[in-house]
């Protein structure tokens, strides 16, 4: 936690950490470079896979084998909405005013991102074009709105992308490097939440791709937007700590309330719930324990 954020967010200043941004420039800069070259060759390649006809080969051999591990499957096609990424988010962020800034940026521009293509691009989901016999469904079948590009696999890899280049940024600044085998695995998880969608039957091989690549470089322009136009000072204040409880409280009622058509994985719902509930508790209860010190301190004065 920054002694400058946690300074701020409890005593109601308006007071911002200001990070010593020369230390760190060089290696998000590069790592952005090399997101933002990633990005453009997974789009390409799931444009290509698309018009080539090889996506459509790709999802009907993923199909073809019937041991297809559906609950599993149907349990990380859940954590990919966007309610349990948001509140993994919010958690992970703590009291990291520059990160909780992002992860508000990265949420805008990620459901713009998603959006736009599918009214632009109405390309029809694989339920609507293919056998059924040609399928495995997991959950309920996806036939609303267009199929590209992958909303779950743009959200994960955006936020994923806010958050490395976060950890990068502070690694940096602290003269360590960041634990690659903790970040590989969740590179690992990234990519099968993201391939789960072509597992239940959602998307097509081409969707996760494009909408993978997106959610790469969406990460990076929402990193490089809070960096250049900081949002951060409202996070540093009381208030803007406490906006973040009422978002998590909100945040576990909507997401319990959501139907995500996998019924399989209602418990799921129901602990990541818990996990923003539990948040709020400890936010409430460190706030508690700092201002009764403040008042203790004040009076010994």
């Amino acid at each position: 936690m920054r002694k400058g954020d946690a300074h701020a967010a409890m005593s109601g200043t308006d007071a911002t950490y200001e990070e010593p941004l020369v230390a760190s420039k060089q290696p998000v800069v590069g790592a952005s470079r090399a997101l933002l070259l990633t990005s453009f060759l997974l789009v390409l390649s799931g444009g290509l896979a698309q018009v080539t006809g090889l996506s459509k080969e790709c999802m009907l051999a993923t199909h073809s084998n019937r041991a297809h591990f559906s609950d599993a499957w149907a349990l990380l096609t859940v954590l990919g909405f966007g309610w349990p990424l948001l509140i993994i988010g919010s958690i992970y962020a703590g009291r990291d005013s520059r990160l909780l800034a992002a992860f508000v940026k990265v949420s805008l521009l990620a459901t713009a991102a998603a959006q736009i293509p599918k009214l632009l691009m109405p390309v029809p989901r694989p339920a609507l074009l293919l056998d059924p016999a040609q399928l495995v469904i997991v959950g309920e079948p996806v036939l609303h709105t267009g199929s590209m590009p992958s909303g779950h696999a743009l959200a994960t890899f955006s936020m994923l992308t806010v958050a490395w280049l976060g950890r990068r940024s502070q690694a940096s600044r602290e003269m360590k490097q960041p634990k690659s085998l903790i970040w590989l695995a969740l590179l690992v998880l990234g990519i099968a939440v993201a391939w789960s969608r072509v597992a239940v039957g959602a998307h097509w091989p081409a969707d996760v791709l494009v909408g993978s690549g997106l959610g790469l470089g969406v990460g990076v322009m929402a990193w490089q937007w809070e960096s250049f136009w900081p949002w951060r000072s409202w996070f540093s204040t009381a208030a803007g700590q406490w906006s973040v409880v009422a978002f998590l409280l909100i945040a576990a009622g909507a997401w319990i309330a959501t139907k995500t058509g996998y019924p399989s994985a209602i418990w799921l719902q129901w602990l990541v719930a818990a996990f923003a509930l539990a948040e709020v508790f400890r936010r409430a209860v460190y706030d508690f324990i700092h201002q009764a010190a403040r008042r203790r301190s004040g009076r010994q004065i």
